[in-house]
């Protein structure tokens, strides 16, 4: 709509938070060069490790496909689920939880560690400019690694954790939401709470 509206990143630069190398293919790359995107990773970071990442993704699923954030983020997370499967010595979601407490490693974005308290990831966000191939470079990042924040400000931790205990307590002590709310459901799961439902 800006550019149907004549105006330019020159005039106007945008910060997107969904477009990546994958939306970038599929656009015309001459209308949004210039524009701003935010991610932890892109496929054009200059590491070793990411290079190497890249070419091993493009040999497998051919060399006109592109790695995005949520690719990155989804490898990693299988590697450092195996990893702390092969220090608990088992696949039970328990003992994988308390070996992922602090683990750290280098990723094809960079070094990562988990948050003991939250299980969440340390990470280095980053800020990269739309270029002409579809690819970003990459104009800012953080110099240290930001602790992760996954609980919305508008609430404490604890009170958070309250509501996610509620919500798992009123789908029948599991990690299944009921099809709708009122209808019967299998294995004796309860219908959300309706306190849950406004939350």
């Amino acid at each position: 709509e800006l550019r149907e509206q004549g105006i330019t990143p020159k005039d106007i630069p945008t910060l997107s938070f969904s477009i990546s190398e994958a939306t970038t293919s599929r656009m015309d790359a001459a209308k949004i060069v210039g524009d701003y995107a935010a991610y932890n990773y892109f496929q054009s970071l200059p590491s070793a490790e990411n290079k190497i990442f890249v070419q091993q993704f493009k040999k497998k699923y051919g060399p006109l496909r592109v790695v995005t954030d949520p690719m990155e983020t989804a490898y990693v997370g299988v590697k450092f689920w195996a990893a702390a499967v092969e220090e608990a010595g088992s696949t039970e979601p328990a003992a994988i939880r308390r070996a992922l407490r602090g683990m750290r490693g280098d990723t094809p974005g960079g070094p990562l560690r988990i948050d003991p308290a939250t299980q969440h990831a340390f990470k280095r966000p980053r800020i990269g400019q739309i270029r002409t191939d579809g690819q970003f470079d990459i104009v800012w990042e953080s110099e240290e690694l930001v602790s992760p924040e996954p609980y919305p400000h508008s609430r404490t931790a604890a009170a958070w954790r309250a509501v996610l205990n509620d919500l798992y307590r009123g789908w029948g002590s599991r990690w299944a939401a009921p099809e709708s709310p009122g209808t019967a459901q299998a294995d004796g799961a309860a219908s959300v709470p309706s306190d849950a439902s406004n939350e």
